[in-house]
């Protein structure tokens, strides 16, 4: 409801726009790159905005954009509504592709008046602010993130919720999770079944695990600046612990983290810069040793997992992504756009497994498993 009446309230605005704008220079098709623009996009949630799109003869367009911190690339379908001489652009997260971050418009500033001369498109909002466009031919591939069709989409019967900040897991063999109760679930990765639950931990409060080295699970308490992770075996065994404070001395709030075959990775933002960083740490060793600190700072970054030689992140831009992270650059190398889930639903964790990365859905009040091929 709250939706239907910011959509009237905007077609009213933009009525009263037009009545005193000129009529349209003709008719909004084909591709437009932006060339220069005093208006934010950023509303569409694709960062900063590279091409529109416009569907033919579709109330629909595609924004095309890049972010510029961590490199991803994606897009946005958005409803258009080109009527009074005006471009009305809604984003609509029911639309394959949506950005994350797209809010839905509040102001008339989301309508546009707009002139096409020749191969220039100029739009103008309420405060006469404007972007200008160019037309060409295509949207090129180097902006363009592949979207990755999901080669196994089943449901999962779990008995609980996944524990908060609790990634998708991997030993080698199987998937796991770990819920709120406090109990491992393995997860056959052929066909989605869920086993019995193994108790991680009875009473600690670390079991929110970000990843798996072996049989055992690193996971952090959730808790105050979350800044240790413990290596916990099922029976509620604390085998290792890494403090990034009080071992490390570059303390984080660790969010994400993945095991590598040899070393522990960790991502979080830094307590006293307040930075996102990677840290490589050699955790097999007493006292841990830091080898590495990677500057990789954005707030799209939500899980990791080791794959294929590199590390992988799952994120939140332009919908869901998956990306190859290049932690020396603090980039990342390539991204792809993840299935679109339901309007209030999300991916929640990322692992790889037998050459597949499998993802975590929360679907409705349920889960989901999604396996792709990158």
């Amino acid at each position: 409801m709250k939706k239907i009446f910011g959509i009237l309230a905007l077609l009213v605005l933009a009525l009263a726009l037009s009545s005193c704008s000129q009529q349209a220079g003709g008719k909004l098709t084909g591709v437009w790159q932006l060339q220069s623009s005093d208006i934010d996009f950023s509303y569409v949630g694709v960062g900063t905005l590279d091409y529109l799109s416009f569907d033919h003869g579709k109330p629909a367009a595609q924004l095309f954009g890049h972010d510029d911190k961590a490199g991803l690339k994606g897009y946005a379908s958005v409803f258009v509504n080109t009527d009074n001489g005006l471009l009305i652009l809604w984003p609509d997260s029911g639309m394959g592709g949506c950005g994350a971050g797209a809010v839905a418009p509040q102001e008339l500033s989301y309508a546009y008046r707009y002139e096409i001369s020749g191969n220039t498109l100029t739009l103008t909002d309420s405060q006469d602010r404007t972007a200008t466009f160019g037309k060409a031919a295509e949207v090129p591939d180097a902006v363009r993130s592949e979207l990755l069709e999901p080669t196994l989409s089943v449901a999962l019967n779990l008995p609980v919720d996944v524990a908060y900040a609790s990634n998708l897991l991997s030993d080698g063999t199987r998937l796991w999770v770990v819920g709120e109760d406090r109990q491992a679930y393995p997860i056959d990765p052929e066909t989605g079944a869920v086993g019995a639950g193994q108790t991680l931990t009875a009473h600690s409060s670390y079991f929110h695990a970000v990843t798996m080295q072996g049989g055992d699970f690193w996971a952090h308490c959730n808790c105050g600046g979350s800044q240790d992770v413990k290596r916990m075996r099922l029976g509620g065994s604390e085998i290792d612990a890494v403090d990034t404070n009080a071992d490390l001395h570059n303390d984080i709030s660790i969010s994400a983290g993945a095991w590598d075959g040899s070393r522990l990775w960790l991502w979080g933002r830094n307590r006293s810069s307040n930075h996102r960083e990677l840290l490589r740490v050699d955790s097999d060793v007493e006292p841990d040793g830091l080898d590495s600190v990677f500057a990789f700072d954005t707030d799209t970054l939500h899980r990791l997992t080791y794959h294929d030689g590199a590390l992988w992140g799952l994120f939140h831009f332009a919908g869901w992504q998956v990306a190859e992270l290049d932690p020396a650059a603090g980039r990342v190398a390539r991204n792809y756009t993840l299935p679109v889930l339901g309007v209030e639903d999300s991916y929640l964790g990322i692992a790889s497994l037998n050459g597949k990365l499998y993802l975590l859905g929360r679907v409705g009040d349920g889960y989901k498993l999604i396996a792709v091929q990158p």
